[in-house]
């Protein structure tokens, strides 16, 4: 048996587009290869990336081998590129069975199966299901007993019984990382050291931000899973021993939603002398001084911050349970163990307060660049991202977007123009296109300042630079005119 796995391609490259495609590995096709090969030994596995390749040469590849079950994988702006490439697949003679997941379609499921020609729709982490999908296929069976799936049957769309869980996710194999062209992902632009590449050290989020779009790791309990210290050291000796990784990033949701947990991967790394860096997603509550010091001395030198606004009500609004002074404060302790930190913010965050639409004008908006500005000035920050707050299908944004009519009537559902064609995709009532545009580029200069202060960043992230910097160009244009 033939399996292929991948991330699909858009629909068509964009020049600006904003995937960062070469900088991470598609860990989550990874997984489900790993899994896959650790049930079925004898198959053969394929994995293409799609965001580095393109369509034409994923539809080759696909074509070239030959494989009896594809898994395709997207984001809501490659949403389109997948239905296309399925479609191409499936008026084949020899057509595989086609299987869709990833986060779009995990937030629109019953889309997948209407506009494109798959046979089956995962919802939820895909490890599970997989296998019981591969193993129906093998054994000639219909699918109605894997969970957490729609599939066809006949003129019929089935849904079978909710998704679970991996309870135990240290009983997953590590990401089958082998598969993969390592040396094409050049890793997150400000690193200490390299090779640098990416982890998940926990899977899920206690908290419900309202922008966040993740229902992979939301659709089932618990709501979050630990690898327990031990299996993080374990796959980060794998990386560097096999792979040359001297630096880890952990994109979990955050490394202390659970502070208990976080002292222990402190302490177990520390202990393990692998003599690797590392980097983490922060909240900036709760943080006790006894886990940032522990952060530093295991090789923790840079975190992502969570701050999205200036602004107490939007912070509130958006269930982000975090305040001002408690960012400062972070901010404080860990440049007092000297990690750097990025600060992450968005303009125009939307809410609702008892079924009212409440959302940032330009003026709490200018004062989230301003409390941002702040604390660049006063080097409490080293960087900052500086993103339009958008809906993507699964979040609970999503949801208020279309009660409140936001979303461009030519953006709905056209998703591949999400990222591309338009970047402000809801229009806001009284909010001037020309005052998005503005604002967006004052802090895409911000954004600039903190980059070249730092001189952290390597000559072979200068392409990805100049494509922000022509996006943010495209945007205070567009919104001048």
């Amino acid at each position: 048996m033939k399996i292929h796995l991948l991330i699909a391609p858009p629909s068509s490259r964009a020049l600006l587009s904003e995937f960062a495609e070469d900088i991470a590995p598609p860990l989550g096709i990874s997984y489900i290869a790993a899994s896959l090969r650790q049930a079925f030994p004898h198959a053969a596995f394929k994995i293409s990336d799609g965001l580095i390749l393109g369509f034409e040469a994923v539809r080759k590849e696909i074509e070239a081998f030959g494989a009896d079950a594809v898994f395709v994988s997207f984001f809501t702006p490659q949403a389109q590129g997948a239905y296309d490439l399925v479609n191409l697949l499936k008026d084949r003679r020899d057509a595989p069975l086609v299987v869709l997941g990833g986060i779009h379609a995990s937030a629109l499921p019953q889309e997948g199966l209407v506009r494109s020609k798959a046979d089956i729709v995962v919802i939820g982490e895909g490890e599970r299901a997989a296998v019981e999908i591969v193993k129906c296929l093998a054994d000639k069976k219909d699918f109605s007993g894997v969970d957490g799936i729609l599939y066809r049957k006949g003129s019929e769309i089935i849904k079978t019984k909710p998704p679970r869980f991996v309870q135990d996710i240290n009983s997953l194999s590590f990401p089958a990382r082998d598969l993969l062209d390592m040396k094409k992902y050049k890793g997150w632009f400000v690193a200490k050291k390299t090779p640098e590449t990416s982890m998940f050290w926990s899977r899920g989020c206690p908290f419900n931000c309202l922008f966040c779009s993740n229902l992979v790791w939301k659709c089932a309990t618990p709501a979050v899973r630990l690898r327990s210290p031990q299996n993080i050291v374990a796959e980060m000796k794998v990386l560097r021993d096999e792979f040359g990784i001297r630096e880890v990033f952990d994109h979990s949701d955050e490394l202390n939603n659970n502070v208990e947990h976080a002292r222990a991967i402190c302490t177990a790394i520390k202990e393990s002398k692998l003599n690797m860096s590392w980097k983490a997603q922060l909240r900036a509550h709760p943080l006790p001084e006894d886990l940032v010091r522990l952060m530093a001395e295991s090789g923790c030198w840079y975190v992502h911050l969570g701050i999205e606004s200036g602004n107490p009500a939007t912070l509130k609004g958006i269930k982000k349970n975090i305040d001002l002074d408690q960012v400062v404060a972070a901010c404080k302790l860990l440049h007092k163990y000297k990690i750097n930190i990025f600060g992450l913010f968005m303009l125009f965050n939307v809410w609702e307060e008892d079924g009212r639409l409440c959302f940032e004008d330009v003026a709490m908006t200018r004062n989230t660049l301003d409390f941002a500005r702040r604390l660049v000035n006063e080097r409490l920050l080293d960087y900052i991202s500086w993103t339009i707050t958008t809906p993507y299908p699964g979040s609970q944004l999503f949801d208020i977007a279309r009660r409140h009519n936001l979303i461009k009537p030519d953006l709905l559902e056209n998703w591949e123009r999400w990222l591309k064609d338009d970047s402000f995709i809801m229009d806001l009532p009284g909010i001037d296109k020309a005052d998005q545009g503005r604002l967006y580029s004052s802090g895409s200069l911000l954004r600039v300042k903190c980059y070249l202060r730092s001189g952290g960043f390597g000559l072979k992230h200068v392409g990805f630079f100049l494509r922000k910097a022509a996006k943010a160009f495209q945007i205070g244009s567009s919104g001048r005119r």
